[in-house]
């Protein structure tokens, strides 16, 4: 490594501890910064991604937060445009998870985002623990379990139990087009047509 190199990461260590601390303002300054002085340094681009969704997560409109920042949104985007900009993102920031401090909880944030501003739910069959993902009208209706066949009620998790596992997610690794007619299926015959 040369003096420039190490210098960048130095200032990408700092900015990490001051993402532990919360300090999302501080840790975005310190990781551009490290960016600017050696844009090739491992995951910087997305650690700043990362560091972006947490602050949009913390800007309150309304009492709640404003989803659409956390995806990088106006307010006037299309169910289509949500779909492709939370898919991007999602992939984005699965794809370096492991080597970005904060990776697991932006996942999170984006799953919350996304449920609130699709007008979906996630639910879980009891017997088998699957996660699966449905539109609003299917919230307290009984659905059969594509993994074990048995029919529950489909009650909404809390956003904190959003899935993040692939097992779970693999309606969201399919092309976007697929992404796009899985949120538009109306009813459990056609989820099962569309692939999850």
């Amino acid at each position: 490594m040369d003096c420039i190199s190490e210098r960048a990461m130095v200032i990408k260590e700092i900015a990490e501890r001051k993402f532990v601390e919360k300090d999302y303002i501080e840790a975005k300054k310190l990781a551009q910064q490290a960016k600017d002085l050696f844009p090739g340094l491992g995951y910087i681009s997305l650690f700043i991604t990362t560091i972006d969704i947490y602050l949009s997560r913390t800007k309150i409109i309304d009492g709640q937060p404003d989803w659409h920042a956390v995806l990088g949104l106006d307010n006037t985007a299309t169910l289509k445009k949500t779909c492709e900009k939370f898919y991007n993102l999602y992939e984005d920031v699965k794809g370096g998870k492991n080597n970005v401090i904060g990776g697991e909880g932006a996942l999170q944030i984006l799953l919350e985002a996304f449920c609130h501003l699709s007008g979906e739910f996630w639910t879980m069959c009891p017997r088998c623990q699957f996660k699966f993902q449905y539109s609003n009208d299917r919230v307290n209706k009984v659905i059969g379990c594509f993994n074990c066949h048995g029919c529950y009620l489909a009650v909404p998790l809390s956003c904190g139990a959003y899935p993040t596992s692939p097992r779970t997610m693999s309606h969201f690794e399919r092309r976007k087009t697929s992404v796009v007619l899985a949120l538009k299926a109306p009813s459990l015959d056609h989820v099962g047509e569309s692939g999850f």
